[in-house]
């Protein structure tokens, strides 16, 4: 992997953290190739101010196994009828949360 042509490609995408302007025409020098990750100096075109990152790549397919996999649907949101029901339950309780919980559970 060329990690400092993929960093020249995408240079457009970040700011320098010193004047805030594109890093696009910055100057990169790799400084430790530990693959998955890479230590890089970066220079900016603009107001020369040098840094160092530290990337972790992860491997495409890994990422796509990722994004592949199906988020289950988010839960409805709390019916009036079903708060009506709690204040209800509340109102007539008398005792501790936890014995309207566990005689919840056992009505299930």
């Amino acid at each position: 992997m060329d990690i400092l042509a993929l960093m020249r490609e995408r240079a457009q995408d970040y700011d320098c953290p010193a004047c805030g302007k594109a890093l696009v025409g910055c100057r990169l020098s790799l400084l430790r190739d530990e693959t998955p990750q890479f230590t890089v100096q970066v220079t900016c075109a603009a107001c020369r101010v040098t840094f160092v990152v530290v990337l972790q790549v992860r491997e495409r397919r890994e990422t796509q196994r990722r994004a592949r996999r199906p988020s289950p649907p988010p839960a409805p949101p709390i019916g009036v009828d079903e708060l009506l029901d709690l204040h209800e339950l509340l109102r007539d309780h008398e005792g501790s949360l936890s014995e309207l919980v566990s005689r919840s559970a056992q009505r299930r």
